[in-house]
């Protein structure tokens, strides 16, 4: 178990390596110059122009500046935003870390949330699924229809029903109350549980024909213990993958989410960033967003390998 966790882990950095890169490559490349950008239709003086590019080491070559980049993520200073101009005063960009620390918490909620969703009802409804015709065909069709339902659609719909029409939830999510995360966690959720459910009915219909399920059911055993302990355990394994897999898309539709229900978090900030053209802050932020999701997917493998040892007897890719 051991020498499979150290095997995952050098791949998670070697994936986060080449990750980094491309984000790095691909907003360092984006058209438009984000300095004079900053002055909008006023002109820019060419010395504080000069200036902030130095500052932010906008005049040196590519290659120097990936340098910098991967020195300062090594050492732990994710750099600052671009400043921002009051006039003819230049102050300071937020930093990069005070801004994950004011919005991280608000994402990992709705993050974690979404996860327990997707896990708890998916797994459970693919597990009622299998115990009648009607149930199964009941979830099936719950479950097509969540599946085909786009975030953005589930957020606006869950947004005017429950907020506009019915004034159960608050309007904003800045305003602090818990009751403002249950729509954007239903949101974000909705699609993946749908996804999980399914998997869950194809993986436990499976196993219930194998040899040990069927023997355990001449045993006289409650149905409820056939497909709770003997059926749905090993088929586990393929909800926790998709779920490690997923959560690449879930931080693509939290940006949606937090958008709708305005909520402070991660997603709000970088949406904030490309509007603004603040290339230092999108890719600090985009850079954290995808270590999180790569130690997610390796905890989750990991996690996978504990519940089927099978997993981590494959060979390695």
């Amino acid at each position: 178990m051991l020498a499979f966790a150290l095997r995952r882990s050098g791949q998670m950095l070697l994936s986060l390596w080449a990750a980094v890169t491309l984000v790095f490559l691909a907003v360092t490349q984006l058209p438009g110059d984000p300095v004079r950008a900053l002055f909008g239709f006023r002109p820019a003086p060419p010395e504080l122009v000069a200036r902030i590019r130095a500052q932010y080491s906008l005049d040196e070559p590519v290659l120097v500046q990936y340098g910098r980049y991967l020195r300062d993520l090594v050492t732990g200073k994710w750099g600052r935003g671009l400043p921002a101009l009051r006039g003819t005063v230049v102050e300071p960009g937020p930093a990069v870390a005070d801004v994950v620390a004011a919005t991280a918490p608000v994402s990992a909620v709705l993050l974690a949330g979404a996860v327990v969703v997707q896990l708890v009802v998916g797994v459970v409804a693919g597990a009622l699924a299998t115990s009648g015709r009607r149930t199964g065909r009941s979830v099936y069709a719950v479950a097509t229809v969540l599946v085909g339902t786009p975030v953005v659609v589930a957020a606006y719909l869950l947004r005017w029903v429950f907020v506009s029409e019915l004034g159960w939830a608050p309007v904003n999510g800045r305003t602090g109350d818990p009751a403002a995360y249950v729509l954007p966690i239903v949101a974000l959720a909705a699609l993946s549980t749908g996804y999980a459910a399914l998997i869950t009915r194809a993986e436990v219909g499976d196993t219930l024909r194998a040899p040990y399920v069927v023997a355990a059911r001449g045993r006289g055993l409650p149905p409820w213990r056939v497909v709770g302990v003997h059926a749905l355990r090993p088929a586990l394994t393929p909800v926790v993958t998709f779920v490690a897999a997923n959560l690449g898309q879930l931080f693509v539709g939290l940006v949606v989410v937090e958008g709708v229900f305005g909520m402070p978090g991660v997603g709000a900030a970088i949406l904030a960033a490309i509007e603004a053209h603040d290339r230092a802050l999108l890719i600090g932020l985009t850079t954290v967003v995808i270590a999180a999701v790569m130690v997610a997917n390796a905890v989750a493998d990991v996690a996978a390998a504990a519940v089927d040892p099978r997993v981590r007897l494959q060979p390695a890719t």
